[in-house]
């Protein structure tokens, strides 16, 4: 089959592997060092476009080995669209996360230096490329774009637990804190403003139903409660502002 003839995925493995000098046993040697060994066999016939639905894994393996972008795999399956509506924040697409995240969008949540994925994270991308691949081959692409919003939605939801929420737990009882508006407002570092609330006496906090001030980095920040959730809403000295004359 000509190169230029290799189905999408297929073939942006074939031209990576080669402008890399790689054979395919060297490939299959360095998807190892990634959790799961692909047999020289099975790329040959990825490559080829004879294996068409690769699983989450194999697709995050050989992203990790070949050191692909999600530029790369988008493109590679003529959707290169939907990376440019996301990296330039059209908020008209479904591609732009809610906005209290600070309008990062899916390609650039993924792709920013200083967000280091978790597990979880990996596996959504996986699945999102694993299924962009499948409807590209199998169906239309606008399909992909009535999928979006619940790609966007879980990535979202874990970023937003990577980035503002912290969990504390004291003799079983347990809370989560949202701090958002101090990482957000005031440029505070999550891992300082957790080490304050460890001061914090969960117990009592947990048990009782009012939303207290609460004492964090060297001030106090009034609060609001949604169930086991508490909301940091600000300083509040900012919140007293509006009821003190000038």
């Amino acid at each position: 089959m000509e190169e230029n003839k290799v189905p999408g995925f297929g073939q942006l493995i074939l031209k990576k592997r080669k402008s890399k000098d790689w054979s395919l046993a060297t490939l299959a040697n360095q998807s190892e060092k990634y959790g799961h060994r692909l047999s020289e066999s099975y790329l040959n016939r990825l490559e080829r476009g004879e294996r068409t639905e690769p699983s989450i894994n194999i697709v995050m393996v050989l992203i990790q080995a070949l050191g692909l972008s999600l530029k790369e795999v988008f493109e590679s399956l003529e959707m290169g669209y939907i990376y440019d509506k996301a990296i330039h924040g059209d908020t008209d697409t479904a591609f732009v996360l809610p906005h209290d995240l600070n309008k990062l969008n899916l390609v650039v949540a993924t792709e920013k230096d200083d967000i280091s994925m978790s597990d979880e994270q990996k596996q959504l991308i996986g699945k999102m490329i694993v299924d962009l691949y499948e409807i590209t081959l199998h169906g239309e692409p606008s399909y992909f774009e009535n999928k979006a919003a619940g790609y966007v939605l879980s990535l979202g939801g874990l970023l937003e637990k990577e980035l503002y929420l912290i969990e504390l737990e004291d003799q079983g009882f347990k809370l989560f804190f949202d701090v958002r508006v101090m990482v957000s407002k005031y440029n505070l570092l999550k891992g300082d403003i957790k080490s304050s609330l460890d001061n914090i006496n969960i117990k009592a906090l947990h048990n009782t139903e009012m939303s207290i001030p609460l004492p964090i980095i060297g001030e106090y920040w009034a609060t609001t409660r949604e169930n086991d959730r508490i909301i940091i809403v600000d300083k509040v000295s900012e919140t007293l502002k509006p009821y003190i004359k000038p």
